[in-house]
């Protein structure tokens, strides 16, 4: 037998129980060969479980620690981790506990994963240089016709019916965590990386929208004129300075580009 034949029945085992390695493992001091076997077995799902606590300290306040162990547990069999890095496999368990019962019934459960997953991707993403309020000073008058903004890699945005900010806020304080709770509509927010910490606020639908216009290569121009939906012209361009006074001091915008006018490209 090959060692890659070898090495694909003990995998087998260790993710689906699956026959066949029994007989080729010698027994040890310590138990015959299944009981070898199974603590290989159990030792897999408890550091996948070990790595999701690790990820969502506040939806394991919410569930209690036997009953996230459950689901994680689920979570384990119905999706066998294909990372050679276990940082990256909780990235699918929001979307478990939204489709899978007994907590697709409890809608609040994903949503604290999603945010708790949204944070630990901001603490994770790359480094970039931050534009400052003198960047912007420092443009001439028809620059800003043109200008457009490149987002920190770290700058998401989540939106959420449930308190999960509120209950992983708690949690990081040390302090009890508030009831779970599910708003009629959901609400924005952003999450980003300031002083290597993750930070999130709420943000109200206008400034939403406008960092999603941002996103997206829209000149401040254009962000402007769209934000006549919620305000009158003239207040429109002083909503729009005020926010991107506050991204920059917020370390949210990364590079300041232009469109050109004639071909629509950005440089």
């Amino acid at each position: 037998m090959s060692l890659a034949t070898l090495q694909q029945e003990f995998q087998n085992y260790v993710l689906q129980h699956a026959d066949g390695i029994g007989d080729k493992i010698e027994p040890g001091p310590l138990g015959d060969h299944q009981h070898r076997l199974e603590i290989y077995h159990d030792a897999y799902r408890l550091r996948l479980i070990e790595a999701l606590s690790t990820d969502f300290e506040a939806l394991t306040a919410t569930m209690g620690a036997q009953e996230f162990a459950r689901a994680c547990r689920a979570y384990v069999e119905a999706r066998p981790s294909p990372f050679r890095n276990v940082r990256w496999y909780g990235g699918g368990f929001a979307a478990f506990l939204r489709d899978t019962p007994p907590w697709r019934d409890q809608p609040w459960l994903g949503d604290i994963a999603l945010f708790e997953w949204t944070l630990t991707l901001a603490f994770d993403a790359a480094d970039a240089h931050c534009v400052g309020f003198a960047d912007l000073a420092a443009l001439h008058a028809d620059e800003w016709t043109t200008l457009g903004f490149r987002l920190h890699p770290a700058a998401r945005t989540v939106d959420l019916r449930a308190n999960a900010p509120a209950i992983r806020k708690a949690v990081d304080l040390g302090l009890a965590a508030p009831p779970p709770a599910l708003a009629d509509l959901a609400q924005t927010w952003l999450v980003w990386r300031k002083d290597l910490s993750p930070h999130f606020r709420s943000l109200s639908l206008p400034e939403a929208w406008a960092l999603q216009r941002a996103r997206a290569g829209c000149t401040f121009p254009a962000i402007c004129a769209g934000l006549c939906e919620w305000f009158e012209p003239e207040q429109a361009a002083g909503a729009a300075a005020g926010w991107l006074r506050t991204w920059v001091d917020d370390g949210l915008i990364a590079a300041l580009t232009h469109t050109d006018p004639e071909y629509g490209e950005r440089r």
